[in-house]
């Protein structure tokens, strides 16, 4: 049975390799376009007015292309958004300071933002710069990274997301992430975000992501002579996001 070693071992060097090297690719002569869509529920109670709830849907309609591209490999980015509709309880809101807004995007190939100028609407530039920043080694299913971000605007929290490789099938990867926020300030913060992205490894781009997030937290309201002191208003959030490829034509609908 002396033979069955060099045999697996001669099976393990055939065996395809499926690890992979996660970087983003663009071209000048080929510009991304992406649809992103916010869905959110939102309720406010509090002991002024009681509870009020909140429905809005955003979709923005992005392009993404690469100004330069630097010795070191770094990217400048520019993602302007050339269509945006939004809803309020269900009637359809003006939103042209949308449109044409450009935000400018330097960062590494494995996505690790340099820096940024100019931010895309309802968003502070921070939050824009939230996108997911890859591992500098290659990898494979099963591989889990994290990542953490301290964010500012409008209160100072912390993100911490976990991501998981859980399929490599030819050129697209898929991944999982938990997301979940800390409140640097101590206050009572709920809130956790579970997404899933499929990404090409080849063409080096996002295809499609989503995920579903859950909040839950308090802002203190101060009205003097009409709520007592220390009163808080209570919001509750639930947002679903999607985010999809789409053909250039499609930006124009």
């Amino acid at each position: 049975m002396g033979f069955l070693k060099p045999l697996s071992l001669f099976l393990l060097l055939i065996a395809p390799n499926f690890a992979v090297k996660l970087i983003y690719k663009y071209s000048r002569s080929e510009p991304l376009f992406y649809e992103m869509v916010m869905d959110s529920a939102s309720s406010f109670l509090s002991p002024d007015s009681g509870k009020r709830e909140l429905k809005m849907k955003t979709i923005i309609k992005l392009k993404q292309e690469l100004i330069e591209a630097d010795a070191d490999g770094n990217l400048k980015i520019a993602m302007t958004v050339v269509d945006a509709k939004q809803e309020v309880n269900g009637v359809e809101k003006p939103f042209p300071q949308a449109a044409n807004q450009t935000q400018i995007v330097r960062m590494k190939e494995n996505g690790q933002v340099l820096s940024t100028l100019g931010q895309i609407p309802g968003q502070s530039a921070e939050q824009n710069t939230m996108q997911m920043v890859f591992p500098e080694t290659e990898v494979d299913a099963g591989f889990m990274w994290k990542q953490e971000k301290d964010i500012t605007n409008p209160v100072p929290i912390q993100t911490q997301t976990l991501y998981k490789i859980t399929e490599i099938n030819k050129n697209m990867v898929r991944i999982n992430s938990i997301m979940k926020l800390k409140n640097n300030e101590g206050d009572s913060v709920q809130a956790e975000s579970k997404g899933n992205t499929i990404f090409d490894a080849e063409q080096g781009k996002i295809v499609e992501s989503e995920a579903d997030f859950k909040s839950q937290f308090e802002i203190p309201l101060q009205i003097p002579g009409l709520v007592p002191d220390n009163s808080k208003v209570k919001v509750t959030m639930h947002m679903k996001m999607a985010i999809k490829e789409i053909k250039p034509e499609e930006d124009k609908q």
